[in-house]
């Protein structure tokens, strides 16, 4: 007798091969995704510090304001800029590093904690998709020493130095409990990796990891 319909045991049989193989294609899909997100945010990085290094050069080579923001208008650099000429605020509109781009292009990156002052160091934090504190990509929990070296997730962050005043032969510098210490000097824009899982609070002064910055 010819049979034109799967039987119980044969639709239960494909319905179970086909949770396997979708068992198996989840992680690499999330493992692509997480990818993308590290490649987007490092490639918007870079065009951030082009961009203030493109500010900056107009800047130290010329005493006429101009229009750094791209918004069309001339700009009063001596309110805007900083004493070594770096912008003090990347905004336009609601877009958070906006003064940086033409047009009407938005990016991910996210302002934690406005304008930040410290000894002799003015300071903004960011993040962006991989490294959003949220939705960003995870961090290798339990697993010491994993965690890969200027590749952003979720419980690392940007910081840009709008001003770094050092005194004498002592550079500006930055550091946590959790992350290597790094020399700063103004217009750094580059990602601060913290090691290990433990979350950062930008609610705290010290971002829940130990986290000092300042000019000696």
């Amino acid at each position: 007798m010819n049979r034109n319909a799967f039987t119980m045991v044969e639709l239960i049989f494909v319905i179970v091969i086909i949770g396997i193989l979708s068992a198996m294609a989840v992680p690499k899909f999330t493992g692509v995704k997480d990818q993308a997100k590290k490649s987007t945010e490092l490639s918007s990085a870079s065009a951030v510090q082009a961009a203030l290094e493109a500010i900056h050069g107009t800047w130290s080579t010329s005493d006429d304001d101009f229009d750094w923001n791209n918004d069309g208008i001339e700009d009063n650099i001596s309110k805007d800029l900083s004493y070594h000429g770096y912008p003090y605020s990347l905004k336009r509109g609601d877009n958070v590093i906006g003064a940086l781009i033409r047009g009407k292009s938005n990016s991910s990156f996210k302002e934690h904690g406005g304008l930040l002052t410290d000894t002799g160091i003015v300071y903004r934090l960011y993040t962006a998709n991989a490294s959003d504190p949220k939705s960003g990509v995870k961090y290798p929990l339990g697993k010491a020493g994993k965690d890969t070296e200027d590749k952003p997730d979720k419980n690392d962050f940007w910081l840009y130095v709008v001003d770094a005043n050092a005194s004498g032969s002592t550079p500006c510098q930055v550091s946590s409990d959790k992350s290597k210490t790094w020399d700063v000097i103004s217009g750094d824009f580059f990602l601060i990796d913290v090691n290990g899982s433990v979350p950062v609070d930008f609610n705290s002064p010290t971002l829940g990891i130990g986290f000092s910055i300042g000019c000696n």
